[in-house]
């Protein structure tokens, strides 16, 4: 049971060592905690971006929009053929009325922008669904190709572009992601080291007193790596709590986000926010080891 003793001592120690100096190892908390911020919040952004890449690939679509003064006939013939073609799953007829629905329900706070404009600025549209699979890419060029100079066609708009471009946007976050959290989190680990360095300092007389006694050396440098784990579990708490909190925010005021997407937006997993929490507190276990090289301890 030494050693259950000697863990009580490791973390009285350095609960009591935190409290005195509160406003200090406050400071290396608030440094992690925003650093994993910021690596959380890009981790968060770059999952939902992903879930919508994962669904817009399932169901790739092409929309036709078709003139607002396109007979009746040639619209219907045009919807039949579309619907013959090879890959094509389903064909969908959007009305202007319904297209202007849809916008009033995605944007409610533009809601009275067609009374503004005195008219209803959405045309209809075709929108064709495409059955999944590997030709489901060629099939969609194959329809832009054939059906772009249609009679009664006005305009094309092709899923796979805007796929392709938002794929590039999740790489891009996650890169800019990467380096910003590293560059922050090296900051949390040189704070820690530093704050923790200065604590050594302090008790230099008490630690060379334990020496003579004959305190070994883990016994000395426990409670100096449990302090650094301590501040950086509570910054990856911290940080984790911000995250909820600005999540909350961004979906309350935001609604017509997750109606871009096709789903509300998701929180970072269980097991992305453990991990986010158990980083915290090894990176303060690294600052408390790299000071403790470095004052010898």
């Amino acid at each position: 049971m030494a050693w259950l003793r000697a863990l009580v001592y490791f973390v009285e120690e350095a609960l009591l060592s935190l409290w005195r100096s509160r406003l200090v190892h406050a400071l290396s908390v608030a440094t992690i905690a925003v650093s994993l911020f910021v690596l959380g919040a890009f981790l968060t952004l770059a999952g939902n971006l992903d879930g919508v890449v994962e669904r817009w690939t399932r169901q790739i679509q092409v929309v036709f929009y078709v003139e607002d003064a396109a007979p009746e006939e040639v619209l219907r013939s045009l919807e039949a053929r579309l619907k013959a073609e090879p890959g094509v799953a389903e064909v969908d007829r959007v009305t202007r009325a319904q297209a202007l629905e849809r916008f009033r329900a995605l944007f409610r706070e533009l809601a009275t922008l067609p009374e503004d404009l005195r008219e209803n600025p959405f045309p209809g549209s075709l929108e064709v669904t495409l059955q999944p699979g590997a030709a489901a890419r060629e099939d969609a060029l194959r329809l832009v190709e054939r059906y772009r100079e249609a009679p009664g066609v006005e305009d094309v708009l092709f899923d796979l572009l805007w796929i392709e471009r938002l794929s590039t946007a999740v790489r891009l976050v996650r890169g800019v992601g990467a380096l910003l959290g590293g560059v922050l989190v090296l900051a949390g680990v040189f704070t820690i080291s530093n704050v923790i360095r200065l604590t050594v300092y302090a008790r230099q007389d008490e630690l060379d007193i334990m020496r003579l006694v004959g305190a070994t050396r883990a016994y000395i440098r426990g409670p100096f790596l449990v302090e650094g784990m301590l501040q950086g579990l509570l910054g990856g708490l911290v940080s984790l709590a911000l995250l909820g909190l600005a999540f909350r925010f961004v979906t309350r005021e935001s609604e017509a986000i997750a109606g871009l997407l096709g789903r509300p937006l998701a929180f970072l997993s269980a097991e992305a926010a453990l991990v986010l929490v158990l980083g915290g507190a090894m990176l303060g276990l690294v600052g408390s080891l790299v000071s403790l090289g470095r004052s010898r301890l």
